[in-house]
């Protein structure tokens, strides 16, 4: 029995880790990154999990919406968030660290559907959006949505999933 009861603890335990994981896998899913209209910057890094990240590059526009993107297959939601930004209209290195919403995941697989303003059909083939914003004084958000953005659409959900306020340094 002793022997038994012994072979089971790491079988519970493994079920006990599944059972406990946070998130899970997105099919598909696409990764943005934004800043408000009129606030050039220069995306230097934007990275998931300590693992995994998107290019940014140049940024101009369209907070809150998915600018440049990156489609993903099979990757896990993301609990977390690492960025970096140059503005060079400052002169300044923002780079920070945002926790994302563990609910995330289940709105992510549940999102809407929305209709097409031009011709009134209802897009039922949904893409979750992860966007990325970061602010002209250091603001970082992350919101995840059932559309790239607004234009030509009525419906589009808009979930805060995190933020949080970057530090700076100089650019030397």
């Amino acid at each position: 029995m002793d022997k038994f009861i012994k072979s089971l603890i790491p079988i519970a335990c493994a079920l006990l880790l599944v059972g406990c994981s946070s998130t899970g896998k997105i099919d598909y899913m696409v990764a943005g990154v934004g800043t408000e209209s009129g606030n050039a910057i220069w995306g230097r890094s934007v990275v998931f999990d300590d693992t995994w990240g998107i290019p940014s590059g140049a940024v101009e526009c369209c907070y809150a919406e998915a600018g440049g993107t990156v489609s993903l297959y099979d990757q896990k939601f993301p609990e977390k968030v690492a960025v970096e930004w140059l503005d060079k209209s400052e002169n300044r290195i923002y780079y920070g660290e945002v926790a994302i919403d563990k609910a995330g995941y289940k709105l992510a697989k549940n999102l809407p559907a929305y209709s097409w303003v031009s011709t009134g059909e209802i897009e039922t083939n949904i893409t979750p959006y992860l966007i990325i914003g970061m602010g002209e004084t250091g603001e970082i958000k992350v919101w995840l949505t059932n559309a790239r953005s607004e234009r030509n659409r009525i419906g589009r959900v808009l979930h805060e999933l995190g933020s949080g306020q970057a530090q700076w340094r100089e650019n030397n």
